[in-house]
Protein backbone atom coordinates (compact mmCIF):
# COMPACT_ATOMS: atom_id res chain seq x y z
CA UNK A 1 0.00 0.00 0.00
CA UNK A 2 1.09 3.03 -0.58
CA UNK A 3 2.00 5.52 1.95
CA UNK A 4 0.38 9.33 2.78
CA UNK A 5 -2.14 9.01 0.31
CA UNK A 6 -5.01 7.88 2.83
CA UNK A 7 -6.36 10.18 4.83
CA UNK A 8 -6.11 9.83 8.84
CA UNK A 9 -8.74 8.45 10.66
CA UNK A 10 -10.18 9.74 13.51
CA UNK A 11 -12.73 9.23 16.59
CA UNK A 12 -16.02 11.36 16.15
CA UNK A 13 -18.93 11.00 18.11
CA UNK A 14 -22.29 11.17 16.16
CA UNK A 15 -25.45 13.17 18.52
CA UNK A 16 -29.20 12.15 17.94
CA UNK A 17 -31.93 14.87 17.90
CA UNK A 18 -33.03 12.83 21.11
CA UNK A 19 -29.52 12.92 22.98
CA UNK A 20 -28.22 9.41 23.01
CA UNK A 21 -24.91 8.98 21.05
CA UNK A 22 -22.87 7.25 18.72
CA UNK A 23 -18.79 6.71 18.53
CA UNK A 24 -17.29 6.11 14.98
CA UNK A 25 -14.28 7.12 12.75
CA UNK A 26 -14.18 9.74 9.99
CA UNK A 27 -12.02 11.69 7.88
CA UNK A 28 -13.24 14.72 9.29
CA UNK A 29 -11.19 17.35 10.62
CA UNK A 30 -11.29 19.58 12.97
CA UNK A 31 -14.30 18.40 14.62
CA UNK A 32 -14.68 15.28 17.48
CA UNK A 33 -18.94 15.80 17.76
CA UNK A 34 -21.68 15.85 15.04
CA UNK A 35 -25.21 17.12 16.05
CA UNK A 36 -27.78 15.60 13.16
CA UNK A 37 -31.02 16.81 12.86
CA UNK A 38 -32.82 14.02 11.35
CA UNK A 39 -32.59 10.36 13.26
CA UNK A 40 -31.79 8.25 10.57
CA UNK A 41 -33.68 5.04 12.94
CA UNK A 42 -36.88 6.73 12.27
CA UNK A 43 -36.79 8.92 8.46
CA UNK A 44 -38.74 7.37 6.02
CA UNK A 45 -35.96 7.88 3.61
CA UNK A 46 -34.34 4.65 5.75
CA UNK A 47 -37.54 3.45 6.86
CA UNK A 48 -39.38 2.94 3.55
CA UNK A 49 -42.74 3.48 6.49
CA UNK A 50 -45.07 5.73 5.00
CA UNK A 51 -42.63 6.55 2.17
CA UNK A 52 -44.82 6.36 -0.77
CA UNK A 53 -42.19 8.39 -3.22
CA UNK A 54 -42.04 11.77 -5.07
CA UNK A 55 -44.41 10.43 -8.05
CA UNK A 56 -46.91 7.95 -6.74
CA UNK A 57 -49.64 10.46 -7.35
CA UNK A 58 -48.43 12.32 -10.07
CA UNK A 59 -50.80 12.38 -13.23
CA UNK A 60 -47.66 11.76 -15.44
CA UNK A 61 -47.12 8.73 -14.08
CA UNK A 62 -50.73 7.47 -14.05
CA UNK A 63 -50.48 7.99 -17.85
CA UNK A 64 -47.48 6.73 -18.93
CA UNK A 65 -48.26 3.46 -16.45
CA UNK A 66 -51.44 3.29 -18.59
CA UNK A 67 -50.42 3.80 -22.04
CA UNK A 68 -46.92 1.40 -21.14
CA UNK A 69 -48.03 -0.43 -18.09
CA UNK A 70 -48.35 -3.66 -20.04
CA UNK A 71 -45.49 -3.36 -22.65
CA UNK A 72 -43.17 -6.37 -21.09
CA UNK A 73 -45.91 -8.08 -19.81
Amino acid sequence: MKKDIHPQYNKITLKMPKGDKFETNSALKGSSEIALDVDFRNHPAWTKKGHTGANANSAKVSKFNQKFGNLFS
